[in-house]
C-alpha cells in the first residue's frame, strides 16, 4: 500500500514525462478527436456568463491558449491547479507572455489551501480518477460557494472491452488511476446534494478503430445521436459509455 506521498510523489513524475514528451497524444489522440460532444456539452456550461465569476481548473495540464485563458479573456477571475510543476511553470509563462492574472500553483487537489466557500465554478478533465475520491470530493465542497457548481469530464471503468485496451497501454497511464465506477457517484452524494451525470461514446468509439487517421464526422454525429438514444432507451448500457460528464452542486 503507497503512502499519500509516494502517490503523489508518482503522479507528478508520471505527468511531467508526458507533458514533456505529448507520449499519450502520439500514442491515442485519434480517440479523443471524436470528443467534440462531450467538450461541447461542457463547455456550454463552463462558458456561460463567465464575467466576474470565480473558476478553479482542478488539474489544469499546460495546454496552450486554454479554458483558462479563454475565461481570463471573458473577465473571469481564474486560478488552476496541477500536481506537475512543468505545466505549472509553463502555463505561468504563458500567462505573463499574454498579460493575464491567472493565478497556476502547484497544488494537491486533495487537500487545496484556497478559502472556503471561494470558487463559483471548479472544473476538469481526467483528473478525478487519478485522486482519491473521498478527499477530493470533500476538498471541492469545501471550496464551493454555496450555489456553486463543479463540473468534470471523467472515463468510466466498466466496459471490459475499453478496460481491455487500457491494460494493453500501461505506459500511458498511472498504475494508481482508477475510471469511475457507479459506486463513485454515490460516494459523491455525501458531499453534494445534486449529481448529475450524462454519458458518452459507445458506439462512436468504433470510428476511430474503422477510421485510424482521419474519422469521418457524418459517422460521429450519426454515431453520438445513436449512443444518445441507447442510453435513454437502455439506461443499463451507461455505465458502459467511455466517458461522462458530471456536475456536482448544493455542497453539503
Amino acid at each position: 500500500m503507497k503512502t499519500v506521498e509516494k502517490r503523489l510523489e508518482d503522479e507528478q513524475k508520471f505527468h511531467n514525462e508526458i507533458f514533456e514528451s505529448d507520449k499519450r497524444t502520439k500514442e491515442i489522440g485519434r480517440f479523443y478527436s471524436i470528443n467534440d460532444a462531450i467538450h461541447s456539452a461542457y463547455e456550454d456550461f463552463i462558458f456561460n456568463a463567465p464575467e466576474g465569476k470565480t473558476y478553479l481548473e482542478y488539474g489544469c495540464g499546460m495546454a496552450k491558449g486554454g479554458r483558462s485563458v479563454r475565461l481570463a479573456r471573458l473577465g473571469a477571475k481564474v486560478h488552476g491547479i496541477d500536481i506537475s510543476d512543468y505545466a505549472i511553470d509553463f502555463l505561468s509563462k504563458e500567462a505573463e507572455e499574454e498579460k493575464l492574472d491567472i493565478d497556476y500553483q502547484v497544488m494537491n487537489a486533495e487537500d487545496m489551501s484556497f478559502n472556503d466557500d471561494y470558487f463559483d465554478i471548479i472544473y476538469g478533465t481526467g483528473i478525478l480518477h487519478h485522486l482519491d475520491l473521498d478527499k477530493s470530493y470533500e476538498s471541492i465542497a469545501k471550496k464551493l460557494k454555496k450555489d456553486g457548481t463543479g463540473i468534470f469530464i471523467e472515463p468510466l471503468g466498466h466496459n471490459p472491452l475499453i478496460n481491455g485496451f487500457r491494460n494493453k497501454t500501461p505506459d500511458i497511464r498511472t498504475e494508481d488511476e482508477h475510471p469511475l465506477l457507479m459506486d463513485d457517484f454515490k460516494l459523491a452524494r455525501k458531499y453534494f446534494k445534486n449529481v448529475n451525470v450524462q454519458y458518452f461514446y459507445l458506439t462512436t468509439l468504433g470510428v476511430p478503430i474503422l477510421f485510424k487517421k482521419k474519422q469521418p464526422k457524418f459517422l460521429i454525429d450519426f454515431c453520438n445521436a445513436f449512443d444518445k438514444a441507447l442510453f435513454t432507451l437502455l439506461p443499463f448500457l451507461r455505465k458502459h459509455a467511455w466517458q461522462v460528464v458530471v456536475k456536482f452542486s448544493e455542497p453539503v
